[in-house]
């Protein structure tokens, strides 16, 4: 008789303050900004794809836990920290992309939970579009920028930026994903007393 499978443990998150993972996230989008700069100068081709892969790469990372973060904090939600690990909602990929999505160093803001318990509907919904709409208009901004430049493989980019940002729009539509919680708090009413 074969025993059940367990049930995979996700992998350990580091965690790290609210100001330092600030800090890091906001260094990693000037690190990417300096990385496109540096891809639509005159120069070596291999430099300037590689500061062009780095730089859209940087902001990618970066981009999505900053963004609920600062929206979070504009609309009146406390954090406690950022964890750094695997997507937290990776189930919300296909098999493969999760697989990769579960080990990618992605940054997660986490809220206080009595702070979002006081917060109202449509701020806890703005904090969780804040982070997919953050990273949507970051990258394609950086995208277009480089496609508008010439910068080699550009326009390979522009084409992978779009792909890329359409699939996880879709995934973030999911239950799981922020647009979807972002809809279901929009949906729920209060019982009047």
């Amino acid at each position: 008789m074969k025993s059940a499978p367990k049930a995979k443990t996700p992998r350990p998150r580091k965690i790290v303050s609210v100001f330092s993972g600030n800090v890091i996230q906001v260094t990693g989008i000037a690190l990417g900004s300096l990385l496109l700069w540096i891809s639509v100068q005159p120069g070596s081709t291999g430099v300037r794809i590689s500061a062009m892969i780095g730089g859209y790469l940087l902001i990618y990372f970066n981009s999505h836990s900053l963004m609920h973060y600062s929206i979070g904090r504009l609309t009146g939600i406390n954090f406690k920290h950022y964890s750094i690990g695997g997507s937290s909602h990776a189930s919300s990929y296909p098999p493969v992309v999760r697989s990769i999505f579960e080990r990618l160093p992605f940054f997660s803001a986490h809220t206080d939970p009595s702070s979002m318990k006081k917060a109202p509907r449509y701020a806890k919904a703005l904090m969780f579009v804040a982070g997919i709409t953050g990273t949507v208009l970051f990258c394609t901004v950086a995208s277009l920028w480089v496609y508008r430049a010439d910068t080699p493989g550009g326009s390979g980019l522009l084409i992978f930026n779009m792909i890329w940002q359409t699939s996880s729009l879709i995934a973030e539509i999911q239950p799981s994903g922020d647009l979807g919680k972002a809809f279901k708090i929009m949906k729920t009413t209060t019982k009047p007393n």
